[in-house]
């Protein structure tokens, strides 16, 4: 198949259609005709090699083109320059209403036609590149991983970032919740500031002024105006983290906010009108805390109009080992090479990583701090002197006292204790799964079946 576009021309006038099959041909384009709508409905959905773009005619028998236009999926699969001959103005600008390029009158001359098609193929291919970059603002170097719970982050990213809608993040502490956030401003293409105010590590009496600002005089020791960090992130992006930890009363103020898309600075008589997108991230479970009075049930709902989860690291296992790649060359040098051993990478797959990502990137800086000059080589030894062996050692631990047994189901619970027993087999069989079998007394096929159901990866999976 050629890599030349392929134009689908629509129009039930076939000297129309003979000369402008034959201009486009002679530019080195490839053509389909279709002489009615239902003959460029089978064009369109064809399952391979679909036109790049279409020239409609609006005025035809039966269906019109404009009757055509108006029943494509919005935004239209393709870009569509009309022809209008015998057409109104108020058909024209119809046309361009229900999405269409551009219109060309006929009969078409040669170089207006062909401007059309190159300034339609052209506009389709930046809003393709869009799309491609918004996919994008999500790989390695915002959110790393290879696991599919990432590329599932990752495609809600993209799909979410662009709109204003309200996303409430949660996971537990150290998942990269704030790193999600900025990626969805990023994906927003927001000219304002991405602003994070931690909501658990400011003081509850200091927590007000900080969000809202103050005039000068509103209490003692203001002695000049301050805009608060919801102004800060005026026409950008404002994540509340650990929201799960805003006192009620303040709750009470934000969900005004919210609601009025206006803020009220302390002392201020005037309130200020905000463009604001409000992002909200916590490692509480905000809907239980609102059922307890912990936490205003009408704010919660506010919030979660889209609700997005940040897996905990030991769920993904494989991104641990991209997550010590990406730290290594945030530490050393993306110029330095990084090399794991199979043992090392056996360990720190195995390990449970209560503390998430945060707690890798502490253990990469250790290693970056007692690596020797030269290349960043990570060994069993190397991890063992940071203390991650024993770590994984803990993982094989049956089932832990501090289950919260009420939480969770049994078949959860005999999926955790199975689990941390195939990890700890695992690393003790430096990765080696037929080895891991071995020290199991079981079928190296069941083993197999068992670490692919549980998500565990393994060697054999690189």
């Amino acid at each position: 198949m050629s890599g030349r576009p392929k134009i689908l021309v629509v129009d039930d006038h076939a000297p129309t259609v003979k000369q402008v099959t034959g201009l486009l041909a002679d530019e080195g384009y490839r053509t389909a005709i279709a002489y009615d709508a239902a003959a460029a409905w089978v064009a369109l959905e064809a399952p391979r090699d679909p036109p790049a773009m279409m020239i409609l005619d609006i005025r035809m028998p039966g269906e019109s083109g404009l009757d055509l236009l108006a029943k494509l999926p919005r935004p239209l699969p393709l870009p569509v320059v009309v022809l209008s001959g015998e057409a109104s103005i108020a058909d024209t600008v119809n046309a361009l209403k229900l999405g269409a390029t551009d219109f060309v009158e006929k009969p078409p001359s040669a170089e207006r036609l062909l401007t059309a098609i190159k300034n339609a193929l052209a506009l389709r291919a930046l809003d393709e590149e869009r799309a491609r970059l918004t996919e994008e603002l999500a790989q390695p170097g915002h959110l790393v991983g290879a696991s599919s719970a990432i590329e599932q982050l990752r495609r809600v990213i993209a799909r979410v970032g662009p709109s204003d809608s309200i996303v409430l993040i949660t996971g537990e502490t150290g998942t990269g919740k704030e790193r999600v956030a900025r990626a969805l401003h990023k994906a927003s293409a927001r000219a304002g500031r991405f602003v994070a105010v931690n909501c658990a590590a400011i003081p509850s009496a200091l927590l007000e002024s900080e969000l809202f600002g103050y005039e000068r005089g509103a209490f003692s020791g203001a002695t000049a105006r301050r805009v608060g960090r919801i102004e800060q992130a005026q026409g950008g992006t404002l994540l509340l983290d650990e929201i799960g930890d805003m006192p009620l009363d303040l709750q009470a103020k934000l969900l005004r906010v919210i609601e009025g898309r206006e803020v009220e600075r302390l002392g201020g008589g005037e309130p200020v009108p905000i463009d604001v997108r409000i992002l909200a991230s916590t490692h509480r479970d905000l809907e239980k805390a609102s059922l307890a009075g912990q936490f205003r049930e009408d704010l919660f709902f506010r919030l979660a109009v889209f609700p997005v989860v940040v897996p905990p690291l030991r769920e993904r296992p494989e991104d641990v080992v991209p997550l010590v790649r990406a730290f290594a060359g945030d530490f050393v040098g993306a110029s330095v090479a990084v090399a794991i051993t199979p043992e090392a990478d056996a360990l720190l797959r195995a390990a449970p990583w209560r503390g998430n990502v945060r707690e890798v990137r502490n253990l990469v800086e250790r290693l970056a701090l007692l690596r020797a000059e030269g290349d960043f080589v990570i060994d069993a030894a190397d991890l063992e002197a940071v203390g991650l062996r024993q770590r994984a050692r803990s993982a094989a631990t049956p089932v832990s006292t501090e289950v919260a047994f009420g939480d969770r189901t049994y078949r959860e619970l005999v999926d955790d204790f199975e689990r941390s027993l195939l990890t700890a087999a695992l690393a003790k069989a430096s990765g080696n799964v037929a080895a891991a079998a071995r020290l199991l007394k079981a079928d190296r096929g069941n083993i197999y079946r068992r670490l692919k159901a549980l998500g565990i990866a393994t060697g054999d999976d690189d």
